[in-house]
């Protein structure tokens, strides 16, 4: 699978994604994909935040994402709760 570049996540804004891993499993919303001052990672850095209810919380942790048929793999930290949803972050840079 090629590098998970922004371009695969900002359409996606809003969309809800199964995010599965040895720590456990939920349904978790895009709801912010931001670009990252550039690191040199190729096709460059950006942010994620998610969203997903308040329990189970997911620990920090890989997850399997369903996107686009491919399962990658993404560290996802849980940042604190807003709004009645838990949030989680995912960078890459």
């Amino acid at each position: 699978m090629a590098p998970l570049m922004l371009d695969d996540f900002k359409p996606r804004v809003g969309e809800e994604f199964a995010a599965e891993g040895e720590a456990g499993a939920a349904t978790l919303t895009l709801i912010q994909a931001t670009p990252l001052a550039d690191s040199g990672r190729q096709g460059g850095s950006f942010r994620l935040e998610f969203s997903g209810p308040l329990e189970p919380v997911l620990p920090q942790a890989i997850y399997a994402f369903w996107l686009d048929g491919q399962r990658p793999d993404i560290f996802i930290v849980p940042i604190g709760a807003r709004n009645g949803a838990m949030r989680y972050e995912a960078i890459f840079f």
